[in-house]
């Protein structure tokens, strides 16, 4: 039933605008990006917060952090990828289509970037890169996230082995399903944060940091 809903949306949305000419090369080129339904869900939020900076983890080829710095042209967007041949996409695709004002793209692994992105505050992070990392990029970044901003961290859910680990047969994968269930209830534990999660598409986990009292 829940795909069926899903498709429904998918139906009567459009989705023809220039950028999601990209969505058919990544499913092509087997290029990781956000789904269609949590993309439309997170560019509400960016409406409805209106965030000026937001930094990214997990650049790929371009695709959301466009998405995201589409929403206005105030919008300055800092993303960070490690991959040669997927800087070398996303930089072409800044340039063909005209974000190369808006999007700062840092050349790094995400673990060691910090210093090259501390330069300011963060009205959204959104965490989109190694899964089984997702817990140390939350630590890392979290303290350049300004008062009342949001960390939304994508695939939370893990294709939909995190909800039922018994039918993964590769250990592999099910190592890599423990470390997002560990993740998951680490979330929930954190109190300078309020996380709900939406069960959409690979699931999305969508943090608020807490107001400050002191």
């Amino acid at each position: 039933m829940l795909d069926k809903n899903q498709d429904y949306f998918l139906k009567i949305q459009s989705h023809d605008s220039k950028l999601n000419t990209l969505r058919s090369y990544a499913e092509e080129h087997k290029v990781p990006i956000v789904d269609q339904l949590s993309l439309d869900l997170i560019l509400q939020l960016i409406r409805m917060k209106q965030p000026k900076n937001i930094l990214e983890i997990g650049c790929a080829i371009g695709y959301s952090s466009m998405h995201f710095a589409s929403v206005h042209p105030s919008i300055h967007v800092t993303t960070i990828e490690r991959n040669a041949e997927m800087i070398t996409l996303a930089k072409e695709n800044f340039k063909t289509f005209d974000f190369e004002n808006q999007i700062r793209l840092i050349e790094a692994d995400a673990l060691e970037a910090y210093s090259a992105v501390n330069d300011r505050h963060y009205d959204m992070i959104f965490i989109d890169a190694a899964k089984a990392q997702s817990q140390k990029f939350f630590e890392l970044y979290q303290d350049l996230l300004s008062e009342n901003g949001i960390i939304i961290t994508d695939n939370v859910l893990y294709h939909g082995f995190v909800s039922d680990i018994e039918i993964v047969r590769s250990r592999n994968v099910k190592q890599m399903v423990k470390k997002v269930q560990k993740f998951n209830e680490w979330l929930v534990q954190q109190k300078t944060f309020t996380t709900n999660f939406v069960n959409m598409d690979d699931g999305l986990a969508i943090s608020i940091k807490e107001h400050s009292h002191d």
